[in-house]
């Protein structure tokens, strides 16, 4: 088994494989602790994970940033101690030492048995009440930390774990910290963010939630709720701006992958040893017998990989100009996965976004591009809508999911660019949106006011003339006054 040092980390940024030992200091001797499974990882800087040290299961976490090793030990140990001093659960520490040869720490934890994240809880909940029971168990610990004077300005679910109904409180490096309760308007703020997290279906749950909170700390004023919503809603643009900086470069979820003549960027979920053969090659997986489209401006396909069925779309360039134009500014494939990866975080439906491809001059001189995802098995709604018509309970419950759609796209300034019927599926009783290389999310309010109106006309022209006109002439004209 390998036995890396703070330099090896620092070299393998996020590719450092388990398991693997690491020297760590006792005293004067040395001893090794090995790691197992790495839970979390900022890469150059420090990791977490699941380890074994004298025989017992530990959760170690490393810092190795060459500048700034101490600096981030000391702050984690920090805020560890302050959850202690202020009666808050948290994992033991149960040594605390340098990396063999310098340049590093480890910070050695107690491991909590059958421990979960409020996060993994919740994507693991089969019903409502269950994910509201996670919620209020959130609210009720995030109440307890602000009465206590201490909050999390990065708050998220993955820094809560659940054990026997208890609750711990993860993350020291991340703590702040009065000495006194927080103040209301800090309060809000960093419920804000909270809740900000969680998709736009989430928000009917904050009137409760919030009079959970006050239940646990009543130094809250709930009076201006649409304050709060206000405060959610401009958290999460935030969020989505910094989510949309990380979409085309490695992170946890994605890896980017670039050469000479290529630049592809997936998700690690579909990641496997003959990826690199799509990557290189993705035109060998368009077969006449798989076409889905074939036009001037795209050509569609299904394929299977690796015994799952994908869709790819490839963007043909057919005139100089259209060559010379994409040279330089975002190829469409890249556009389509960050729109679907918008969609998704704010709570719209839409096939699952695995890989966009570009292909390269000299590094950076685009020309054709490929988008990758989820095939799901169903007719779009124009030939739905064809075939079958609508029940009057089927067109009430699309009429409810187009208004909660172009709500969103209202609350948070998106165009789609092509809001005809067929790039639309309803599925599983789900508003599914496709086509997305034309979606825009907008800064200035009157450029947007333009672009949903011409979104608004080309969703209405759809029913023109049909049993379907009024009832969905209705939700733009009700929409169209609310902005």
């Amino acid at each position: 088994m390998k036995i890396y040092r703070s330099a090896e980390l620092v070299r393998l940024g996020r590719h450092i494989s388990t398991p693997y030992l690491l020297e760590i200091y006792d005293k004067n001797s040395l001893e090794t602790i090995e790691v197992r499974e790495i839970l979390r990882i900022v890469p150059k800087r420090r990791l977490t994970a699941k380890a074994e040290w004298r025989d017992s299961s530990v959760i170690v976490k490393l810092f190795f940033s060459p500048s700034h090793w101490k600096r981030n030990l000391s702050r984690d140990l920090s805020g560890i101690n302050l959850l202690i001093k202020r009666n808050l659960r948290t994992p033991a520490i149960l040594h605390e030492t340098q990396i063999a040869g310098g340049r590093g720490a480890a910070l050695i934890l107690e491991y909590i048995n059958d421990g979960k994240t409020i996060s993994e809880c919740l994507d693991e909940a089969k019903t409502n009440s269950e994910r509201r029971r996670w919620l209020s168990l959130a609210i009720g610990s995030i109440a307890a930390c602000h009465r206590q004077g201490l909050w999390q300005p990065d708050i998220h679910m993955k820094n809560f774990l659940e054990s026997d109904n208890q609750v711990y409180y993860l993350d020291g490096g991340d703590i702040r910290a009065l000495e006194r309760p927080l103040p209301s308007e800090l309060a809000s703020q960093n419920l804000a963010l909270f809740f900000a997290q969680f998709t736009v279906d989430n928000d009917e749950n904050i009137e409760r939630l919030l009079k959970e909170y006050q239940l646990e700390n009543k130094n809250l004023h709930t009076k201006d709720l649409k304050g709060m919503f206000s405060a959610v809603k401009e958290a999460r643009a935030q969020r989505i701006s910094s989510y949309e900086r990380k979409l085309l470069r490695s992170t946890t979820a994605h890896r980017r992958v670039r050469s000479l003549g290529k630049l592809a960027v997936y998700d690690r979920e579909i990641d496997s040893s003959t990826l690199d053969n799509l990557i290189s090659d993705p035109n060998r997986y368009i077969q006449k017998d798989r076409l889905l489209k074939d036009g001037n401006s795209t050509t569609v396909a299904e394929f299977i990989f690796e015994n799952k069925r994908y869709v790819v779309k490839r963007y043909n360039l057919n005139s100089l100009w259209q060559s010379v134009k994409y040279l330089f500014k975002m190829s469409r494939a890249a556009r389509c996965w960050r729109s679907a990866s918008i969609l998704s975080m704010l709570g719209v439906h839409t096939p699952k976004p695995y890989m966009f491809i570009e292909d390269r001059w000299l590094w950076f001189l685009r020309a054709k591009s490929y988008f990758v995802s989820e095939k799901i098995e169903a007719a779009n709604l124009l030939e739905h809508i064809k075939a079958k018509g609508l029940r009057q309970n089927e067109l009430e419950a699309i009429i409810i999911s187009f208004r909660l759609l172009f709500k969103i796209m209202i609350d948070y300034k998106i165009s789609h660019g092509d809001m005809k019927a067929s790039n639309f599926l309803y599925w599983n009783n789900k508003l599914v949106v496709l086509d997305l290389d034309g979606m825009r999310r907008h800064r200035s309010k009157r450029v947007f006011k333009k672009a949903i109106k011409k979104d608004f006309d080309r969703f209405l022209k759809n029913w023109k003339g049909t049993e379907y006109e009024q009832p969905f002439g209705n939700i733009i004209d009700e929409l169209e006054t609310s902005f």
